[in-house]
């Protein structure tokens, strides 16, 4: 694997702090107000049972440089709730999203190259990291060349202990996806949640919610899913139990504009995704995962 990450610390000089200090409680307080509402911070992760607090800050393009990464720390609603972003530390392992990663006090974070297989399971490359942070290390991650899995995994240490995660959005709501132990501190803006959130179920869908940016008026979505659910393989998860969702995306194969739908499991608190699918002019295509393109269902 090609590595192409790019780790920089913000602070190359943090005058008297040193964040690498064995009895440093926090990363540095260059920024004003940066060690106070770390500390507000990690407690709040503490007291909500979580080790690690993680945030969505947005999408960036792949050949971005690693000034513009830093760039999404001081937008003003994050610069106000989260100073001691700008100091963190950028670790570049590809991709488009863009993720701050808060360790638990006493805690730190670790980065590894992760891949997935056929059958849609994680291989993490625990024997080439990306990145070895240390404690009350704060990290802004860009990952993720894909939308459908991640391209890393995020370890959190504390002393013998370690959790794991993979960053990843939810597909279902633009969200970061729930994990286990892991506060969401992510700042949302009012877009996703003006929206009824059964708008991508579409047994109950109605146009009123789609506007420009999530439909093409040329797509007739009821009737792709209709085609879709007709198909052997649907048919046999959706009698299962699974539910299958429109992510509100197209793609574009075989000269057409195609809706891309994702076969899941509708969890408690979230929507686990197994399969996804593209429907154009009455052909149904699949998504495979270990190739990274798009196949005609049926035809292997």
């Amino acid at each position: 694997m090609k590595k192409i990450s790019v780790v920089i610390s913000v602070c190359a000089v943090l005058l008297s702090f040193n964040i690498c200090g064995e009895d440093m409680g926090v990363v540095s307080a260059q920024t004003p107000g940066a060690e106070e509402s770390l500390t507000i911070l990690q407690d709040i992760i503490r007291e909500d049972e979580c080790q690690v607090g993680m945030a969505f800050l947005g999408y960036i393009d792949e050949a971005a440089e690693v000034s513009e990464i830093l760039e999404y720390t001081r937008q003003e609603e994050l610069t106000d709730a989260y100073p001691f972003l700008q100091d963190g530390t950028v670790v570049d392992a590809g991709g488009c999203e863009i993720y701050a990663i808060v360790p638990r006090d006493d805690s730190k974070v670790s980065v590894y190259p992760a891949q997935i297989t056929e059958e849609g399971e994680y291989v993490d490359e625990l024997n080439d990291p990306w990145y070895m942070g240390q404690e009350n290390e704060v990290i802004i991650l860009r990952c993720n060349m894909s939308e459908i899995h991640s391209n890393v995994m995020v370890s959190v240490q504390k002393q013998n202990m370690s959790v794991q995660y993979h960053p990843m959005v939810s597909l279902r709501d633009g969200h970061l996806a729930a994990e286990a132990y892991c506060y969401d501190f992510s700042i949302y803006d009012n877009d996703w949640e003006e929206y009824d959130p059964e708008y991508y179920d579409l047994e109950s869908y109605n146009s009123e919610y789609y506007e420009p940016e999530y439909y093409d008026s040329s797509l007739d979505i009821n009737i792709a899913r209709e085609l879709l659910a007709e198909t052997d393989e649907v048919r046999y998860y959706l009698s299962l139990g699974m539910s299958l969702w429109y992510t509100g995306t197209e793609e574009y194969i075989g000269g057409r504009y195609c809706p891309v739908f994702v076969l899941g499991t509708d969890q408690e608190d979230h929507f686990t995704k197994e399969n996804y699918y593209a429907v154009g002019d009455n052909v149904v295509y699949y998504y495979d995962v270990l190739g990274d393109a798009w196949l005609l269902l049926g035809a292997g």
